[in-house]
């Protein structure tokens, strides 16, 4: 839905609601100057059957109003929504620290905009019209309803400035409890197992407190004002009847003046009245408004306007620095290699080396702050991401799977799969058998993020997923970390495979079995480039660096021997590729 047409039909609705307002003060008038003075009861019997016609038209006209409200709010929402989940996925990649969620804040706007804040905005224009009707009815009153209507609008400015920063502590506190309930569903398993459910609870319920209390601090100073100023309305009212009764003694004014003026101004600072009490959900909307435009224009990337021919050839890595984010720096720098299809690289390096770091940057996951990565000579930037993604294979560490079946998520949930394309991905990933135990087959529901399967078992699925729709470039973050021995030897016979048909296999290793299938390595450092090269000949290299330490440990005058313990292994042993992080 377009969001122009319902606002214009809500602006028009409002215009003429707020004429039929005045359908009180005008019988008022009419009743204490036409019909007591005359005692004429057809006239009053004509008037009350006008302004039941006129309520029920009003009370029709509010009642489109409200719906025409929350279906602004749906067509907001409808708009925004899949930006904002496209960015929130997008900034996770980057950022993994945790603030106010933006699909909330999303829903946050949607229901101020549905609810009767933004009506009251709407009304709130037509104050001046008010005022200018009483002082047409005469200035005395004009100027009491002018200086109320002063006074209730600092009131509510004033409740803008201090309810500001209880608002914002509540924001925090919410973020804060948001974050631990994350954490704990994540970690239920360790929780359970190791017995902190006192303590994470006692975490928990501090956290629960602080926002409890921020929210009735909040809470107590918004219906303080909101209840002053309702006050304050009602005085008015009486106010303006005061003054009306003693002009009407004066002889200024008639009884039926009085009245009209009473209700017309009673009307006239409703709306402010109206804002005030909407003043918490105002806030919130604002601010969850202008955190979502941020959002929306931190991640505003262009696609390109030319589809280049997807890449089957060549990946080019030249001098590449890559990080989460600019302000963290990059975590690998000085990156250069080339692969041509059918080529299988291992990346190997200790813990903490960049291994992850570099194949996010290579899938374009981390932005590249230096450098390049091409394939088939095109920057990665220079295609739709989208498109892109069908010609890539990703298997992560941890492989945690969508709530749905084996089938659904091997086809990456693409509507337009066939079965024999999801068999033929089941059948590289050497999976179809274990998939054929299961009772239900391919239709077998994996649970949430895959927990109805073991480590291994979504290891094997999500392997299977890398190959769907066999892609070009494979990239295996430790395949292998908990598969066993069957496992392994499936991984070895996929990866051959698939560089057999042309595809660039890439595999973070850290067990020398996930090497068996390439024939290039690359050993990466401290995030920097240490050796690239044909796999024997960087095997040589990172045995001969293993050994020079303990070469010169036992040189003539050392005083430290090695124990038997620290001999090293046999040159090129299994034990000295594990050391180097294979």
């Amino acid at each position: 839905m377009k969001l122009n047409s319902p606002l214009i039909a809500l602006i028009l609705l409002s215009m003429v609601s707020n004429l039929l307002m005045l359908t009180g003060p005008l019988f008022m008038l009419q009743v204490y100057d036409r019909v007591l003075a005359s005692r004429s009861v057809p006239t009053l019997l004509a008037l009350t059957g006008l302004i039941i016609v006129l309520y029920a038209f009003s009370a029709l006209l509010d009642a489109l109003r409200t719906r025409i409200a929350v279906r602004v709010g749906n067509a907001i929402d409808a708009n925004w929504s899949p930006r904002v989940f496209a960015a929130v996925l997008k900034g996770r990649l980057v950022n993994s620290t945790k603030g106010p969620d933006p699909v909330r804040d999303l829903d946050t706007a949607r229901q101020f905009v549905s609810s009767g804040g933004p009506l009251a905005l709407l009304d709130l224009p037509w104050l001046p019209i008010y005022l200018l009707l009483v002082f047409m009815l005469h200035p005395l009153l004009g100027i009491v309803c002018a200086v109320g209507a002063v006074v209730i609008s600092g009131m509510a400015v004033a409740s803008e400035i201090f309810l500001r920063e209880p608002g914002r502590a509540s924001t925090v506190a919410s973020v804060k409890r948001q974050q631990l309930d994350d954490d704990a569903r994540v970690n239920a398993e360790s929780i359970r197992a190791m017995g902190m459910m006192n303590e994470i609870g006692a975490l928990w319920r501090e956290r629960n407190a602080e926002l409890a209390s921020t929210q009735q601090d909040q809470a107590d100073q918004s219906s303080s004002y909101s209840s002053a100023t309702k006050a304050f309305r009602y005085f008015l009212q009486s106010a303006v009847l005061a003054v009306g009764a003693f002009l009407v003694i004066q002889g200024e004014v008639t009884g039926g003046v009085m009245i009209g003026a009473s209700m017309i101004s009673s009307r006239a600072l409703a709306p402010i009245e109206a804002l005030v009490g909407q003043w918490r959900p105002l806030l919130a909307a604002r601010d969850a408004l202008g955190r979502l435009q941020a959002l929306l224009k931190s991640q505003n990337d262009a696609l390109p306007d030319v589809a280049l021919p997807l890449p089957s050839n060549k990946l080019t890595v030249a001098r590449v620095a890559s990080g989460p984010t600019r302000q963290v720096g990059p975590l690998v720098q000085g990156i250069t290699f080339e692969l041509e299809k059918g080529d299988g690289l291992g990346i190997l390096g200790l813990s903490g080396s960049g291994k992850s770091s570099l194949i996010r940057a290579i899938l374009g996951i981390w932005p590249i702050m230096h450098g390049e990565v091409r394939l088939d000579g095109a920057a990665v930037w220079q295609y739709d991401p989208d498109r892109l993604g069908k010609t890539i294979g990703y298997l992560p560490q941890v492989v945690d799977l969508f709530s749905g079946t084996v089938a659904q998520n091997i086809a990456r949930f693409r509507t337009d799969a066939s079965s024999e394309a999801i068999i033929k991905a089941a059948q590289a990933a050497r999976v179809h058998d274990l998939i054929l135990s299961f009772q239900q087959g391919y239709d077998t529901p994996v649970g949430e993020l895959g927990s109805r399967l073991s480590a291994g078992q979504r290891q094997r699925i999500g392997l299977a997923r890398a190959l769907y729709g066999d892609p070009f470039l494979i990239v295996l973050d430790e395949p292998n970390s908990n598969l066993d021995a069957i496992g392994d030897e499936a991984l070895t016979a996929s990866m051959l495979a698939a560089r057999a048909r042309g595809a660039i296999v890439i595999v973070v290793a850290h067990r020398p079995s996930a090497i068996a299938s390439v024939n290039k390595l690359l050993y990466l450092q401290n995030g920097t480039q240490v050796k690239f090269g044909p796999k024997a000949e960087v095997l040589k290299e990172i045995t001969v660096q293993q050994q020079r330490p303990t070469a010169q440990a036992t040189q003539p005058g050392s005083s430290a021997q090695p124990t038997q313990e620290e001999q090293p292994a046999p040159h090129g042993s299994p034990k000295r590729r594990e050391e180097a992080g294979v």
